[in-house]
């Protein structure tokens, strides 16, 4: 067992705002995000706007929980400027009952990425930024269908050094149709040797409705080599362990005390306001999602739309994505389904070597992940 095990929380929440511009939609992107080239978007300052008479419709003025992380997500938020990021910084923190060690985070692309801009995130509160890099190389990126600046990827480390927010996270991508592990490799080890404090790394898939997606059905491109993606994830965490970092979800690694904060809620089944076109939230118990058209979403105001969480079922998905260790049980009080069940299957999952349990801990072990999902899916069967 690593670390202290992840406990159930409770009278703590979360926000997330979505800013749906970018310089460019990547093929293999299924978040609602619009490219729009390099210029600032002309719905900036209504999006300011409506982001804050969204939160007073949702919050009912009444939004008691204590807020411990705030996340600026994407589309990519840094095509906005850092003046309206700190205004709506300090409007939460005038409206909502803010930690004083909240995480504030923002993402960030690779172009984007300067120490003036940094430095007034850092002046506005923001002590978390993730670069969405997902390789290093032309060849690779190109094939995403992504935008690309060789100047602003090659500086990008040296200004991220300089950088007054110390807490930095990277996105990387691999299984890419035309892409060696030695290219994978050598994108890892640049990041995790220059010791950046947050890695996610997601496989290449394709997800219905993406122009990646249309490309393969069109045999324009080819899909991802599953067998390649399942070698290299059987490789990372004892790569990166051994350069101090901590397997602490499926796709994501951190060094110690620089777990995404944010993420955790989604996969600990905490409460979470999402505001923005094409945001998705969770509150008292329901879940919503704002239409993905921003000129929808200016004119014909916020989803009010609640779909019921079913606690046990949902758990089940997003908590076994933990290979932390973590205490189950008390995140299924409540549910349908019973401890005894429970722990009748975690018992024979240990017996057949695929986790740790003492009876009150779990912890995956590593070659269970090749077949977490045959293993959540049992979870949430349970629930019926």
């Amino acid at each position: 067992m690593r670390s202290l095990p992840i406990q159930k929380r409770n009278g703590f929440a979360g926000i997330y705002v979505h800013f749906p511009y970018c310089y460019q939609k990547c093929d293999y992107c299924d978040f609602y995000s619009e490219g729009i080239g390099p210029g600032a978007s002309e719905w900036e300052k209504q999006l300011l706007s409506h982001y804050q008479t969204e939160y007073k419709e949702r919050s009912n003025g009444d939004f008691t929980p204590i807020i411990d992380s705030i996340f600026i997500g994407g589309g990519t938020p840094s095509k906005a400027s850092p003046e309206t990021w700190n205004q709506l910084i300090q409007f939460f923190k005038s409206e909502a009952n803010v930690s004083s060690d909240c995480e504030i985070s923002i993402e960030m692309n690779p172009e984007d990425v300067t120490i003036q801009y940094l430095e007034a995130l850092f002046e506005s509160g923001f002590n978390r930024v993730n670069v969405g890099v997902q390789s290093k190389n032309p060849k690779t990126l190109q094939y995403l269908g992504r935008h690309y600046d060789q100047k602003k990827y090659d500086s990008l480390l040296p200004t991220l050094k300089k950088s007054p927010i110390f807490k930095t996270g990277i996105d990387l991508i691999y299984g890419v149709p035309g892409q060696s592990e030695t290219e994978f490799w050598e994108d890892l080890n640049e990041f995790s040797e220059a010791g950046i404090s947050h890695i996610s790394m997601y496989s290449l898939t394709m997800e219905p409705g993406t122009a990646y997606s249309r490309q393969t059905k069109s045999n324009l491109k080819s899909k991802p080599n599953e067998d390649l993606q399942a070698e290299i994830l059987l490789k990372i965490p004892s790569i990166l362990r051994k350069q101090g970092y901590e397997w602490y979800e499926v796709s994501n690694f951190a060094k110690p005390g620089s777990f995404s904060n944010h993420n955790l809620k989604y996969w600990t089944y905490e409460p979470y306001l999402g505001i923005g076109p094409g945001a998705h939230g969770f509150w008292n118990g329901f879940r919503y999602s704002n239409p993905r058209n921003t000129q929808k979403y200016l004119k014909n105001g916020f989803a009010q739309a609640l779909e019921a969480s079913e606690q046990s079922t949902e758990v089940a998905l997003t908590l076994f994505r933990l290979f932390q260790p973590f205490q189950p049980l008390g995140f299924f009080e409540g549910g349908k389904v019973s401890p005894s069940s429970l722990v009748s299957v975690f018992e024979k999952w240990q017996r057949n070597g695929n986790a740790d349990f003492d009876g009150s801990v779990f912890q995956w072990k590593d070659s269970a992940v090749l077949s977490l999902n045959d293993f959540i899916f049992e979870i949430a069967s349970l629930s019926g």
